[in-house]
């Protein structure tokens, strides 16, 4: 029988393998250079689930202990760096149409412009909860392990 963690675990396993599908099924490849999104988009959904695989297991060698610090701190990053991108990059390009507006003489920001925001905020972050649950989850436990190294 599964506790309860280990149950919730493997439903958030699922989740973050069904969103990294339907994510990286969206995304092309780039035939030249190097796919720099492509690579930080493996990442952003990698790290975290080698993180949740990684909660389950006691950690009791150093070299362990380490990687997984080195590993959270690289996951927490990528994961950061994205969302600050999926949310600036928005509003990137939405700014052209907010000048135009107001050059027009339109009031400041209408009722569809605030729901538009406020459910991509949403959006995001049903769709990378798996990968910010598991950041969470991760980021308990290494915590004493930080502690104890300090």
């Amino acid at each position: 029988m599964l506790t309860q963690i280990e149950w919730w675990g493997g439903v958030i396993f699922v989740l973050g393998a069904l969103v990294y599908r339907m994510a990286m099924g969206m995304l092309e490849r780039p035939a030249k250079g190097i796919p720099w999104y492509w690579l930080m988009m493996q990442v952003f959904f990698f790290a975290p689930a080698v993180l949740l695989a990684g909660y389950f297991y006691p950690l009791t060698q150093p070299a362990l202990q380490y990687g997984y610090l080195a590993l959270l701190a690289i996951s927490l990053l990528v994961v950061g760096g994205m969302l600050v991108q999926e949310l600036i990059g928005d509003a990137d390009e939405e700014a052209p149409d907010s000048r135009q507006a107001s050059a027009a003489g339109e009031g400041d920001t209408t009722d569809d412009e605030k729901s538009s925001v406020v459910s991509s905020v949403v959006g995001l972050v049903m769709l990378y909860s798996p990968v910010l649950v598991a950041c969470g989850l991760a980021s308990m436990k290494a915590w004493p392990i930080l502690q104890s190294l300090l």
